[in-house]
This record gives C-alpha cells, structure tokens and sequence, in this order.
C-alpha cells in the first residue's frame, strides 16, 4: 500500500471555544498526518525465543508483546511486497502464526455508525474511545477482520466545487473487560446500522462521555458533530472543522486510516483538553468572592501563591469558557484568565520482565554494576548516559529535586529516607501511586542496598507533589489541571528546589507558562518528557517552553521511543523503554515513555550541581543542551534534540575538565 498524507484541520468553534490567546501558533496550523506502511503481526509460540526468532528473520524495528503461557507477538511494520515475500519465507514454520495488525489497536475502543458515506480515496477517520488499562487476555484477536472490513468513515462529499457533508458520528463508548467489548463490537459488525442496546444512563460521566468506572457493559452513546468540507488536493487530502468535540478531549483519540493502514492521534495532541464549565483566573488576594458574584460563576478552589502573592481561583459554572475569560480579563482584580487544561502523565507499560536470576525477557542481562540490587544489571538507563560513571563522585548528596506528579509511595524500600516532605495540591488527598512513584525511584532509588534498582541520583532529598490524580486505583494514566500545575510550581519554587521534574504533557497554556518562566527566572532547572503522542502530534507542554529541558525517550539500543513525540522544540534524548522503576507494594514493573527519560535527565542534573554547587538553572540547562552524545541525522534534530544526554560530558563542561570518566568504547560505566 503507497504512503499518503491526510492533512486535517481540527478547528472547535462555538461550545468548545479558542486556545488561548497566548497559544503558539503551531497548535493552530494545519495537521498533517503521514500514513506509514500497515502493521504486521507474528505470533510465536511459547517454546520461541522472540529476539532470536526476530534476528534470524531479518526483522528490524519489531514491537514485542509477551502473552505469558500464550507465547509472544512481534509487529512490525511491512509494505504489502514485502510482506508476501515475508510470509512465504518464514510463516509456515511451526509455533508461527502471520496477519496484518492494523486494526488491532482500535478494536476495544468503541464503534461508530458512519451511515453509507465513504472516505475520500478509501481515506477514513473517526474519534475513539481511549482503552482501559488491561493485559491482553485470549481471543483479543477475534475481530481483527471485521473491524478491518467495516467501512467507517466521517464523511464522504463528492469532488463538486463547494461541496461539502454535515454528519453526526454517534460514539458507542464502551468500557469493562475486552472480552465483553469484543462481543459488542462483533454484535455491531454482524447487524449494521442496528440501534446500541439500551444503557442505565448513570454509567456515564459527568459529560456524557463514559466513566472509566463502569463495569463492562456498553456506556450511554456519545454524538459528536462534524462538517467535512472541500479541500481535496493531489494526495487525497481534507480539511475537517469540528463544530461539537468534547471538552476533555484526554480520553479520545483521532483514528485515520486508508484500508488497514492505520494512524491513531490522541485527541488532547490535536485540540486541548479542558474541565466542562471552569475558568482559572489569577486575582487579586481576598476578592475571589466578589468577582464571582460578579460574574455569575462559583469559586471551585482559591489557591494562595507564594510566588507572586496571588490567588489562583478556579470558577464554575461558565457555559462557554472562552467568553467568560475574556470577560474576567476586562477586570482589574484579574491578571489571567483562562480554561482549566487537563495534562496526563506519559510513560506506558513496557514488555521486559526481570525474574529472580535477573534476567529479562529480551535475553541474558548485561554484566551487573558494582551494586548488590538485584535489578541493578537491568538498569541500563544510569549506565548509557554515563550518570553511573559519577557515582564515585556524586551521587546527588544535598540537591532537592521536585517531583511534580503522582503521589509517590515514600515508604517503598527503594525511596525509604529519600523523600523529604510529601504535598498534595489535587485535593483528593496524598496517595502512594505508580506513576510518581517510578519518577522517584528513577531519580532517587536508594542504590547497594539490595532492594530492586538503584537511582541516577542515589542519594538526593526528593520533594514529592502529587499534582496529578490516577484516573483509576492503582493505575498508571493519571491526569492533571492548570490549577493543580500551578501550585505546586509555587510550591518548589517556595521550597527552593534546585531541579524541578515534570513528566506530563499537556497543551499550551498560558498560566503554566508563567510559573516555568518564575521558576526558570530563580534560576532553577525545568526539566520534562517532550510527549508520548506519537510522531505526528503537535508539541506537547510545558516541554515545548524554551525554558524547559525537553527529553524524548530511547531503548537500550538507542532507538527511539515508537510513540514519541518528534520536534524542534525536543533537547535532549534520554534511555525510557523498558526501565525497571520501582512501585507501590514494592513491585519493579519496566515503564516506557518520555516520563522515564525526563527522570533521567532530572536525576544526572543533581549529580551535575553536586560537582559544580554554582551551576544556577540556565546554566545546568546549557551544559545539559550542549553535551549529548549525537543520535539519527547529524546534529540537532527534531527526533533526539542534540542526541543521546551524556552525563560525563556534561560534567567535564562544568567543572572546567576536572571531572571525567571516558569508559572504554565510549560507553560509560561505574
């Protein structure tokens, strides 16, 4: 199947309202995405060893998922030659199964009822319903073909001078167990255009969308209003302006495809995500009441600041968010006014697996560092920025950094002593959570004292700030506010941490903006993933801040992390597949994402202050930007920034060469 482009305009007019005024225009530009060559997909059987397998055939850049006693999946992607070429060669061999992917990663995340309207050149697009966290379970391949063969499309206007097709997609969004979701879906499938089942109206959230909550029978259906308007040009491109999305747009992703070549775009990297109803404002102390009455609005939440001696107050009640901030701007009590954007962590689960021998998976573990952890061989991330290296040196001793996240779990034995003070600014009260609590223990995890890994800053004081709520007990997505964002900014600020990590993205906005540039104009260090949104995604914040370190994400390999973000606005490159990171309950489950590889960077930042106690903020950030290791194209670039974060060189730049430690074949070791 040839490649081709779909560039798409996602515009929300009257009931979502604008981005900020402050919103930097390439949130704004059209988007375009590249429909890469279909995923392949090759079951193995539980007797074959996967990366072998994968080395004897030939089969670079592969994706590999692990399904326990049912063996193994390898995708890769595969044009249609290719691929037939593959198959005859390699998947008629015992314990070996062969099928096209594509429509594996959308089959559990809802149906649409398009009507009879095609695409324009077999291109298609719909919104879907992000997944739940499960594991795979058996038959989740069951309806891989029907979905394939459904024809759902947003809208198919002929090729007439102004045409254009006003078409409502009902969503059936569906949550619970896959297993009951693939029913439904096969249900759908086998009677088109047949009515939804009738659903208790409650199993839906508060906007209409359906609650992650609910048990696994089919949410109320959600309508979304869109016009698909001429704009053909030679590669089959269309602009499409939306006229209803949702306000929270985190739970949705765009889905476009052309056959079974699919690109799936998450919702809140096209359009932002924001709480129904609320405005943040920034206003003078002691007059959130009398701007509330004044305006018609409810006070949510009044945050004192620290930092600039203001209230940050959160109001409810606005029917269309962006005229009531610009309202609230015409105050004089009132110095910013915005909507309240949602952010969401960025790591995933990974597929490595270590066990009591320390091996993983992906084959025998590399040679152990002078550490007694028992996963210490399998932290490869300190090793490969050559933060390890340091540790003779440094390793953190009197540096605060601020973990602006999840709750973390500070009695975990990897973290026990590392964590200095625990805050909440979420106001669903302090919680030991997954996410927050591997940011930790990739920074700080306490190292040679047998317990799990070990930290790129072993023994650096930790301030942790549960900003971010998980969207369910116990699990790794978590989402977060302007608001929440805001205060706890001022709280590292009012705590006086020298390095401040923030592994979430977001979209532009303005009031974060404002408390980076406070924070970075103290002379503190930002440092944040730079989005797991895949490479057609626009830039994700605070990381796209030219105040913020911005770190994508790469494999023990040095590859880069598949569902990274690419940009100008990218650094530095850090390791964040597969990373071995501590858990509540002490558990070690391997992470993925640029929520990893900014920990790392934030982690070997302490180490660079402890040698050089002078550094300030802008200055650890030029060392940092000057000191990678080049990865992919010559130079910087938009897929690693300047390459691979070398810690070693970085410390040699900062302590004027007094500070080395090359390693044999340029890899870097303790």
């Amino acid at each position: 199947m040839s490649r081709r482009t779909l560039f798409t305009t996602l515009a929300v007019l009257a009931a979502a309202g604008p981005v900020s005024a402050g919103a930097p225009g390439d949130w704004q530009a059209p988007f375009s995405l590249d429909l890469p060559a279909p995923p392949r997909q090759v079951s193995l059987a539980a007797g074959l060893d996967p990366a072998r397998w994968a080395g004897e055939a030939g089969l670079d850049g592969f994706r590999l998922l692990y399904r326990g006693p049912g063996g193994s999946i390898l995708q890769a992607p595969m044009t249609d030659a290719d691929w037939q070429a593959f198959q005859a060669e390699r998947c008629a061999a015992p314990g070996v199964r062969c099928e096209t992917a594509a429509c594996r990663g959308i089959q559990f995340r809802g149906s649409v009822d398009p009507g009879a309207h095609g695409g324009p050149d077999g291109v298609t697009a719909r919104l879907v319903r992000s997944e739940p966290e499960l594991d795979p379970l058996d038959g989740d391949g069951e309806g891989d073909a029907a979905m394939c063969r459904r024809p759902v499309a947003l809208a198919g206007p002929d090729r007439a001078a102004g045409s254009s097709l006003d078409l409502t997609l009902d969503i059936d969004g569906r949550s619970g167990s896959r297993a009951s979701s693939a029913t439904a879906v096969d249900a759908a499938d086998a009677a088109p255009g047949a009515e939804p089942p009738a659903v208790d109206a409650s199993a839906a959230g508060p906007d209409g969308a359906p609650s992650p909550e609910t048990s696994a029978a089919p949410a109320a259906a959600r309508s979304f209003a869109f016009t698909l308007e001429r704009g053909f040009d030679a590669l089959g491109g269309a602009s499409l302006a939306g006229e209803r999305l949702p306000d929270d747009t985190s739970d949705w992703s765009l889905m476009v495809n052309a056959g079974c070549t699919a690109v799936e775009v998450p919702m809140d990297a096209l359009e932002p995500a924001r709480v129904p109803g609320h405005v943040t404002a920034l206003v003078d102390a002691g007059t959130a009441a009398a701007v509330a009455l004044a305006f018609g609005v409810t006070v949510v939440r009044e945050i004192e600041l620290d930092a600039t001696d203001q209230a940050l107050t959160v109001f409810a009640g606005a029917g269309d968010v962006a005229a009531a901030a610009a309202a609230l701007l015409l105050d004089p009590r009132v110095s910013a006014a915005q909507p309240e954007y949602v952010y969401r962590t960025t790591a995933d689960f990974g597929a490595a697996r270590p066990d009591a021998d320390g091996q993983t998976d992906d084959g025998p573990a590399p040679a152990a560092p002078a550490y007694s952890d028992p996963f210490a061989a399998l932290s490869y991330g300190p090793r490969l920025t050559g933060a390890a290296a340091l540790h003779s040196r440094a390793r953190g001793t009197g540096q605060l950094v601020a973990v602006i996240d999840t709750g973390v779990d500070a009695e975990h034995p990897d973290l026990a002593g590392r964590v200095r003070e625990t805050l909440d600014v979420t106001g669903d009260g302090w919680s030991a959570d997954l996410h927050g609590t591997a940011v930790a223990g990739i920074i700080a995890a306490t190292a040679d004292n047998a317990e799990g890994s070990y930290g790129v800053a072993p023994d650096v004081a930790l301030l942790a700030i549960k900003a971010c709520q998980p969207v369910g007990p116990g699990a790794l997505r978590a989402k977060c506010r302007t608001s929440s964002l805001v205060k706890a900014l001022d709280l590292a600020m009012s705590r006086d941490a020298a390095v401040i990590n923030l592994s979430l993205a977001g979209p532009p906005d303005d009031l974060v903006a404002r408390y980076v540039a406070l924070a970075a104009g103290q002379d503190r260090l930002v440092v944040a993933g730079s989005g797991n949104n895949g490479p057609n995604a626009r830039p994700a914040y605070p990381a796209a801040l030219p105040e913020v370190v911005a770190v994508t994400a790469v494999d023990a390999a040095e590859r880069r992390y598949a569902d990274a973000n690419l940009g100008e606005y990218i650094d530095v490159a850090a390791p964040g597949v597969d990373i071995i990171s501590p858990a509540p309950g002490g558990s070690y489950p391997p992470l993925s994402g640029t929520s990893m590889a900014s920990a790392h960077v934030a982690g070997a930042a302490a180490l660079l202050r402890e040698l050089s106690p002078l550094l300030g903020g802008r200055e650890l950030a030029a060392v940092i930007r000057g000191a990678g290791r080049d990865l992919g194209a010559p130079g910087r670039d938009a897929e690693f920034g300047i390459g691979l974060m070398d810690a070693c060189a970085a410390a040699a730049r900062a302590t004027a060469d007094a500070v080395t430690c090359e390693a044999p074949g340029g890899s870097h070791g303790p």
